[in-house]
């Protein structure tokens, strides 16, 4: 018999342990703003929820998305840099790269990045095949972020105020964005 799933919008709510991102508590604020990004994983689920920060049963995995966006380039620099809206590269307000490991060795393609922001909308994005993941979609900071392909789901404790996710996960410092 087959195990039910629980709906991606119910594990961005719950907390796992040992989770691979670090708070970033100390990272500078971003402004949340609509651009001109080009994510074709932009929008795949949003969807208002209910319940708090603590609320929902424990993480399951998602499966590993078979259409993945444009790669584009500079997988674990600070996005945000270029992607601000005052240059010529479209303007993002999420963006980053999933890895292996907190060194940043592989790029993980075919993830979903689960952000729930403090509006309670839930937004999945695709990790590109070289880990990268981005959005234009306005988001209302602070932010729930976690990363999901089976068999692991990891949430990063807390909320965050920046989009600029690489800005903060440095291999040297507080570790890459990683599964598992």
């Amino acid at each position: 018999m087959p195990t039910p799933r629980l709906s991606a919008i119910s594990i961005v709510f719950a907390l796992a342990s040992g989770f691979a991102f670090a708070s970033l508590a100390s990272c500078t604020p971003q402004e949340p703003g609509d651009g001109g990004g080009d994510s074709p994983a932009d929008d795949v689920d949003a969807a208002p929820v209910g319940g708090g920060p603590d609320a929902g049963p424990a993480p399951v995995c998602e499966e590993t998305a078979t259409q993945l966006p444009n790669p584009k380039h500079n997988a674990g620099l600070a996005c945000l840099s270029c992607h601000s809206g005052t240059g010529v590269a479209p303007k993002w307000t999420v963006a980053g790269t999933l890895f292996s490991n907190a060194q940043g060795s592989a790029p993980i393609a075919g993830a979903t990045i689960l952000i729930t922001d403090a509006n309670n909308v839930t937004t999945k994005l695709v990790t590109a095949s070289n880990g990268n993941f981005y959005t234009s979609k306005a988001m209302a900071f602070p932010v729930r972020v976690g990363a999901s392909k089976c068999p692991d789901t990891k949430m990063m404790p807390g909320m965050i105020m920046t989009g600029d996710c690489n800005s903060c996960h440095q291999a040297a410092t507080t570790g890459r964005i990683h599964l598992p």
